[in-house]
């Protein structure tokens, strides 16, 4: 582990946790009885994901800087390709027409202790600054707005479904746009930016569970929202 204050590494394990409880409630929300029965075993699922990115950190696998591809493709690799399956097979569709949106629009707002450890990190030099709010990263205010988009669409009808439907949009190309960054600055032989502060902190266990676990998570709760949407079924 990095020698860091101990508040940062237990921030981000909280806000993972976070991610990880509010996840389950979508699929304990959904209106669907067949999504909740599935909720217990995806939730293992998950958990045992966690562990196994948590061991391979904490064994320094993250840590060979020379390997091409990067090690750290593994955990982004596997989480494109579940979120594919997810989308084009039948029982992964249904799953996802019945997660509650309330609840995924919610859980943006880990978007916020994200942001604030990137930004210690960036202090403590185990990531470049150009990952953080003061930086290149607007990420920050997508977190701070999702409660709003919750309380106006779902609760007070005051939005339009276009209207979160743009939200959602601009929220993904932020998280986007900050993958890419980090990618670029992981070192490693592919590394394009930021060398002199590179992006450490992601190799290290807790941290490797923003790209393995939060980031994902993230991503595929703005892929829901596009399909239910527009899908008008929220």
């Amino acid at each position: 582990m990095l020698d860091l204050p101990a508040h940062i590494p237990l921030v981000f394990i909280l806000t993972t946790l976070a991610t990880y409880i509010i996840f389950i409630f979508a699929m304990l929300n959904s209106k669907d009885e067949r999504v909740k029965k599935r909720a217990n075993f995806i939730a293992v699922v998950m958990l045992l994901w966690l562990i196994f990115q948590s061991t391979l950190s904490l064994n320094k696998w993250y840590m060979d800087r020379t390997s091409v591809p990067p090690h750290l493709a593994f955990p982004l690799i596997t989480s494109i390709v579940v979120i594919v399956l997810l989308f084009i097979l039948k029982r992964g569709k249904k799953l996802l027409d019945g997660l509650s949106l309330e609840t995924l629009t919610w859980l943006h707002t880990v978007r916020i202790p994200v942001e604030l450890c990137l930004l210690w990190l960036a202090m403590h030099k185990q990531v470049p600054f150009s990952m953080t709010f003061e930086g290149y990263n607007f990420d920050i205010a997508f977190g701070l707005t999702a409660p709003i988009m919750a309380i106006l669409y779902f609760r007070k009808k005051k939005i339009s479904r276009s209207i979160l439907l743009g939200w959602n949009v601009l929220a993904l190309i932020s998280v986007v746009a900050v993958v890419i960054r980090a990618i670029g600055a992981v070192p490693s032989p592919i590394q394009a930016w930021d060398f002199a502060q590179p992006n450490y902190a992601v190799l290290h266990f807790p941290f490797i569970w923003l790209p393995a676990f939060v980031v994902p998570a993230v991503v595929l709760a703005h892929l829901v929202a596009f399909r239910q949407l527009r899908r008008k079924t929220v």
